[in-house]
């Protein structure tokens, strides 16, 4: 009996819990400055412990959630061609000084990844009476473009020039043509000096391997020929023994 006499209460007694209106507006700003050219497909949700909440994209560029319950929400706003911060919303109870109840609102910032009590600058706040069915506005920003594509990059001198391997070339080419022109305008002695250091070096002079072996007569040597000088040694060699 007592349970058939506590069942009519229930309906008077939720109001008085889920009763606050919370309203997400879209401000203009330089990143979006026209809200109304967001898609019809944009809207927001309320997520907390249980089931979320949607809410559409209206004419006036905003979204409206009717009668949000006590406890903290992660507002996101879904958006296809732009990305909006996301709001920590918290609803609780607190006493008004008279006796009764009332329900605040505050919203801030919340960041993807950090701990939930990380928390940024007030987005709103608000106290609305308990079970007044009043509500709090609250402004959720865009903070960037939804890029799907990346631009071609067109063709620049610029960046062609600062290919090491060009510049390698280029220098490489200037020290070919320039390096006569260098070596005709140098003074006689500078001129000697340099032809006596390029007979020295062994990238030059005759006895250089590399060179040997570049100048080295392989079809000769498989047919049994030998160099002029060695054949003469060899010549003399023998009329000595006789």
């Amino acid at each position: 009996m007592r349970l058939s006499t506590a069942t009519p209460l229930l309906p008077l007694l939720t109001p008085l819990t889920i009763a606050v209106r919370l309203t997400l507006t879209i401000p203009s700003t330089p990143i979006l400055q026209n809200p109304s050219l967001l898609p019809p497909t944009t809207h927001a949700t309320l997520q907390s412990s249980g089931a979320p909440l949607s809410a559409p994209l209206s004419r006036s560029n905003t979204f409206v959630f009717d009668n949000v319950t006590q406890g903290s929400w992660l507002a996101v706003v879904h958006s296809h061609d732009f990305a909006f911060e996301m709001l920590r919303v918290d609803v609780t109870a607190e006493g008004d000084g008279k006796g009764g109840e009332v329900e605040k609102v505050e919203a801030w910032q919340s960041f993807l990844g950090n701990e939930w009590d990380n928390r940024g600058e007030v987005r709103g706040m608000g106290v609305v009476g308990m079970g007044s069915g009043g509500g709090v506005v609250v402004e959720v920003r865009a903070v960037g473009v939804k890029e799907f594509y990346q631009a071609r990059g067109g063709f620049s001198p610029l960046s062609f020039l600062k290919n090491p391997m060009i510049l390698m070339a280029l220098f490489s080419l200037v020290l070919i043509v320039g390096m006569p022109y260098l070596i005709e305008n140098m003074d006689p002695e500078t001129k000697a000096e340099f032809e006596e250091i390029q007979k020295k070096s062994p990238l030059t002079g005759a006895g250089n391997p590399a060179s040997q072996l570049q100048n080295f007569d392989f079809a000769s040597w498989m047919a049994g020929k030998t160099a002029p000088g060695v054949e003469g040694q060899g010549q003399v060699g023998q009329a000595k023994k006789r």
